[in-house]
């Protein structure tokens, strides 16, 4: 649910359970290689000592994970963007006008549109926020609204699978291929930048409703 194939590389989640899976390697295996040794007096303790480090360090490890779950897939006017747990305050959290949108998803991330305000004071506390580093619109859930009122801006930012100026020959031939592994014909199919603070790929959408059918591991 959190992390498909197609975004585990652009999320940094390989990295992560890379990090875990080596960090428990060397405090179980490894350790207990170091202090085994036949008719050791202090064995059962150091062994007792070991499997303890182990689970603190599983356990911190997946309260990272949890703590940086993607929970919210924002439709930003041009682009969509992968939001984390850790990157939303309690406090904007709080401020989200739409009820289902104040809790942070357990599964899948949620779909949700964030068109820019038009008052200017806002656009400006917006620019501010992203500049100093607090996070741009789409880390602000109180401008969260249903993902299909955005729909019809959004196509119009979104470019055909054809190669051009934006799209080079080869990540056409990916993104089509892409496009037919999930069942859809090329031509019936736009894309969009995905894009987060981690890294970036694209999500690709029926060209008529705007219907995500899928992300693919690339940067155009």
């Amino acid at each position: 649910f959190w992390y498909p194939p197609a975004l585990m590389h652009m999320a940094k989640a390989d990295r992560l359970l890379m990090l875990i899976g080596g960090v428990d390697l060397v405090v179980g295996p490894l350790l207990t290689l170091i202090v085994y040794k036949a008719n050791k007096r202090h064995l059962k303790f150091d062994l007792a000592s070991i499997g303890l480090i182990q689970v603190v360090f599983l356990g911190y490890g997946l309260y990272t994970i949890w703590n940086s779950r993607p929970v919210f897939l924002v439709a930003v006017p041009d682009r969509f963007e992968l939001v984390f747990a850790n990157e939303i305050t309690p406090k904007r959290l709080a401020e989200a006008k739409i009820e289902r949108f104040k809790t942070l998803s357990f599964g899948k991330p949620i779909l949700v549109g964030a068109p820019m305000p038009s008052s200017i004071k806002e656009r400006d506390d917006i620019m501010n926020s992203a500049v100093t580093g607090q996070g741009d619109i789409q880390a602000m859930p109180k401008y969260y609204v249903d993902y299909s009122s955005t729909v019809k801006n959004l196509l119009k930012h979104a470019k055909p699978l054809n190669s051009g100026k934006d799209l080079s020959i080869a990540n056409a031939k990916v993104l089509q291929q892409a496009a037919k592994s999930y069942g859809f014909r090329p031509d019936d199919i736009r894309y969009l930048t995905l894009a987060s603070s981690r890294g970036f790929a694209v999500t690709l959408v029926d060209a008529n409703s705007g219907a995500i059918l899928g992300h693919v591991d690339a940067d155009p």
